[in-house]
């Protein structure tokens, strides 16, 4: 079969391009597909500090690198997004949205994890005219403003200071205390336009055209409503697991793919790796994105030549 491949890898982020170069050099005919936001979620961090062999780097940057070097070194790629997929004995059928259908003996999802939303009265009616998620990409727009930033963990907090590099003043709002990294808190201290709005939940985004004000569940300065020209919106993700439960994958309580240390999931011949799956004490980085990556193409591996997948030390 001409568009049969060994191994199709569905997300182009820092797990599936480190799964593509790894499956190329283990000489696999590969499929990359990128989906609508190849690089996955690290092309909205403005910096990048803690991947190995760069002191600081552009998240964009950085995920260009990665599909650069699999391309470079074999593997095709095509960005369309994934629609349909199913398995037929021990080959994957998996159709795009563009109307292409490929054929595969195994597969690795990798298509991370997407932004979270607050679900209240305003958020979608203003996504696009003031409500925004992410601040590394829409901050700019928001120059000599009054913003809300509601999250707090990294993201938030990193955000809050992505936009105070623009805004006139930024609320960050959170619930019950920060959950960033100890550094990215001392440097929100240090900076002057930024006010930080504890013990509170936002509870509706209010506006026109675009958004005006905000409406919180407790008086803040004396009232329940700010006024603020946008809402950065920073409470975590959801893993995007639609295809995993197309395919019976198993899943934690939380919707994070069950693997082992292979990489593989409770499918046979599906691998997973990067933010959707379970793994490396769910720590979400990069590095270990990659790591997940390169363990799942040896899985593949073997898996293809009938051996088993853990290996035992």
């Amino acid at each position: 079969m001409e568009n049969l491949y060994d191994v199709i890898i569905i997300g182009a982020g820092a797990a599936g391009c480190s799964a593509a170069i790894y499956a190329t050099r283990y000489a696999l005919k590969t499929l990359l597909l990128g989906g609508p936001m190849p690089g996955g979620l690290i092309t909205e961090a403005s910096e990048v500090e803690n991947y190995p062999g760069f002191t600081k780097i552009k998240g964009l940057e950085l995920a260009s690198k990665f599909l650069e070097q699999a391309k470079e070194l074999g593997s095709d790629y095509i960005q369309e997004t994934v629609t349909t997929i199913k398995k037929e004995e021990k080959i994957f059928s998996v159709g795009t949205s563009s109307g292409h259908m490929f054929l595969s003996k195994a597969l690795i999802l990798s298509t991370g994890t997407y932004h979270r939303k607050l679900n209240i009265p305003g958020e979608s009616e203003f996504e696009g005219r003031g409500v925004s998620y992410c601040a590394t990409c829409d901050a700019p727009f928001f120059r000599g403003k009054t913003v809300a930033v509601v999250g707090g963990g990294n993201s938030a907090v990193e955000g809050a200071q992505d936009v105070s590099v623009h805004a006139k003043r930024v609320y960050l709002i959170y619930r019950k205390e920060l959950k960033a990294a100890p550094l990215y808190i001392e440097n929100l201290k240090k900076d002057g336009k930024i006010t930080e709005v504890t013990q509170r939940n936002l509870v509706e985004i209010r506006g026109e055209s675009f958004v005006k004000s905000i409406l919180l569940d407790k008086e803040f300065s004396g009232s329940k409503e700010l006024l603020v020209d946008g809402v950065f919106v920073q409470v975590g993700y959801i893993p995007a697991n639609e295809l995993a439960k197309i395919l019976g994958c198993d899943l934690t309580s939380y919707g994070y793919v069950k693997v082992n240390a292979a990489m593989q999931t409770s499918v046979s011949g599906v691998f997973c790796a990067g933010d959707l799956n379970n793994a490396s004490n769910q720590l979400h980085q990069q590095i270990t994105s990659a790591a997940e990556g390169a363990i799942s193409a040896q899985s593949v591996f073997r898996y293809l030549r009938g051996l088993d997948t853990l290996i035992e030390g």
